[in-house]
């Protein structure tokens, strides 16, 4: 499945009027500096997506739950307006990434410029700021109340159906309840695998979780091992990369579900079968503090 793109080939598809932009970029936790930064520069005519990436979905936990994905579908449709849908981030990043995996969780393609937006040179970077009125409200819908929420989308286009979404992709995405069962049962065929930086997986270091360790029976493949001089690795190389779990199902997990999207994003681009357990590890230390394993796999 081809999802990296470079910047010429999106160029292209933008200029042909085949292709909308959503800038995915963002700073963890600090959503004020997210939006600031988009006001003050982003590709002229590009979409802001990055509040809309995480949420408080019921349906997963951690520290970066999913967003309500009736919502999300309703505004990236409402932008694209059926062209296609190409996100763009900053380099090394993973929001650009979770952009892609939460577009295949409602159904919808969606392709990523593997330039980061530091070294984009085709498109023309715009300091103006937003004047579309469905931008403007966009940008206000991560703190708004519900009854906000509800008069802002009144300046979206009239979309299909809502229950589209409600039946998402389960071929994509695991919960705690399934991980529990595959250590408790472990299969030939199903790997585990953490994508947080080593130091994390081994539990020498812990900066956001209050257990350091990690899941047992998990291997650790840094999701920074998907990228080389701050592109995406080719298809060969990262072959290489995935070489112990390809022909497997894949299950990868980080600290919050954010990071764990570029191993996703590589193993799809490679046709591998692979899932996200959407809460990761912050989720499993709140719900199985005693399942904690540290050192080296074992």
């Amino acid at each position: 499945m081809k999802i990296w793109i470079t910047e010429q080939e999106a160029y292209k598809l933008v200029q042909n009027n085949d292709a909308v932009l959503f800038d995915c970029r963002g700073i963890m936790d600090n959503l004020e500096q997210s939006i600031q930064n988009y006001q003050e520069e982003r590709i002229e005519g590009a979409a802001y997506i990055h509040s809309f990436l995480m949420g408080n979905n019921p349906i997963s936990g951690g520290r970066h739950p999913l967003p309500d994905l009736n919502d999300f579908i309703d505004i990236v449709e409402s932008f694209a307006q059926g062209k296609m849908i190409i996100g763009y981030d900053n380099r090394n990043s993973f929001y650009g990434t979770r952009f892609v995996f939460l577009c295949h969780l409602v159904g919808l393609e969606c392709l990523l410029i593997q330039e980061g937006y530091e070294d984009l040179k085709l498109f023309k970077k715009s300091t103006k700021d937003p004047i579309d009125g469905k931008q403007h409200a966009t940008l206000k819908l991560y703190k708004c109340t519900d009854k906000e929420f509800e008069m802002a989308v009144e300046t979206y286009e009239e979309l299909a159906n809502r229950e589209l979404n409600q039946n998402f992709n389960k071929d994509i995405i695991t919960f705690c309840n399934n991980i529990q069962y595959i250590i408790k049962a472990p299969q030939d065929d199903v790997v585990l695998i953490d994508a947080r930086a080593h130091e994390r997986y081994i539990g020498e270091v812990e900066p956001m979780d209050k257990i350091a360790g990690h899941i047992p029976s998990a291997i650790n493949i840094p999701f920074s091992e998907v990228y080389a001089d701050s592109v995406p690795k080719n298809d060969e190389a990262l072959r290489n990369v995935f070489k112990n779990v390809l022909g497997k199902e894949s299950i990868i997990y980080c600290g919050s579900g954010l990071s764990a999207t570029p191993l996703y994003v590589g193993l799809k681009t490679l046709d591998q079968n692979v899932k996200v357990y959407a809460g990761s590890y912050s989720e499993w230390v709140s719900k199985k503090p005693n399942q904690i394993e540290t050192g080296e796999q074992k």
